[in-house]
Order: structure tokens, then sequence, then C-alpha cells
């Protein structure tokens, strides 16, 4: 086991970020999902192979008013989750300030970029314009990062992320000594 590294979720309020989480560690969905006030965090344990580590996986609250709050949170984060909702574009074009000031607390986080609530899309394909798909490859591109398309309420493609997740950082820290951990 590697020990703990830090991972945060990022994204206006409202995209799902809470619901990715407790889909993702409690395999839970709820319809009712109050805003997160300030952050939240929870811990999974992740294995590849050997490599294995405990996910400390922070949920820093979207509300411009929670916003100062949760970029103090950046610091010691080894990757970040950034989420937007694919039937509000404009929670999409949001990110590019949430990344940049992700970018002045830790400069080389990598990301994973997550259009979330991909259960709507056939429910508002024609009533709405939706992130498509390659938007979202397009916008992750810009970052270097993976796009992934999840559906907390479902739980399609959160297993996904995670993978994605654990799957960078083992590349990025496979040992202790590459993740700056002491023994």
């Amino acid at each position: 086991m590697i020990g703990i590294l830090k991972i945060v979720l990022i994204g206006e309020g409202g995209v799902g970020k809470t619901s990715l989480l407790k889909r993702y560690t409690w395999n839970t969905f709820d319809e009712s999902m109050k805003l997160t006030v300030g952050v939240d965090f929870a811990a999974k344990n992740v294995q590849q192979g050997e490599w294995g580590a405990t996910l400390q996986i922070w949920d820093l609250g979207g509300q411009i008013r929670f916003r100062d709050l949760a970029i103090s949170y950046f610091k010691g984060a080894r990757l970040a989750i950034a989420v937007f909702d694919i039937s509000s574009r404009y929670t999409m074009d949001r990110l590019d300030d949430w990344i940049t000031s992700l970018y002045e607390s830790v400069p080389d986080c990598p990301l994973v970029i997550v259009g979330n609530k991909c259960d709507l899309r056939d429910a508002f394909a024609d009533r709405r314009p939706l992130v498509t798909l390659q938007e979202g490859i397009e916008y992750a591109a810009r970052y270097n990062g993976p796009f992934i398309e999840a559906s907390a309420k479902d739980g399609r493609g959160v297993n996904d992320v995670f993978d994605a997740v654990t799957q960078i950082l083992a590349e990025r820290y496979p040992t202790r000594e590459a993740a700056g951990m002491a023994f």
C-alpha cells in the first residue's frame, strides 16, 4: 500500500460531485441530495495489480459563497476530478475558472474531466442543447486529461472515472518514494 493520496472533486454547485462520490463509495443515490456546505470527504482503498493506495476524496462545495474555502483545500491534491453537468453548458464553461484556481495551488495536478448526468441525454435531447461526447473529449484534451461521461443516478461510468483516477495515480506514483511519502 502506497499510502493516502488526496483527490479533489471540483466544479459548480449542482453538477453532482457529491452524488458521484456517494455512488462510488457507498453505491447509493439520493434524489433529494442537498448542496455541500463547505467541504466533505470520503476514503476508499483502491488496487491496481501490486499497486494500492487509499484515496482520500475531498468533495468541495461549488457554490460561489464556498469558493474561497474550497480553494484552500487544493493544496496537496494528487489529482482533481473536474465535474460538469452535460445538460448545462454553463457548468462546463465554468470549469476553466476552477481549473485555473487549482493550477495556482497545484500547478502539475492531473485532471479527469467528467460529464455527469448522462442519464439525461435521452430525456433532454429534443428540448435543450446538451454538451456532446465529442465536445467533452475536446474540452478534456485542452487539459491533457481523459473525459468520461457518467451518471451518479444510474451508476453508468462512475467506476470508469475512478478506474481512470487509479490508473493515473499508479503511473504517476508507482512507489512511496515517487509519492514523496516516508516509510
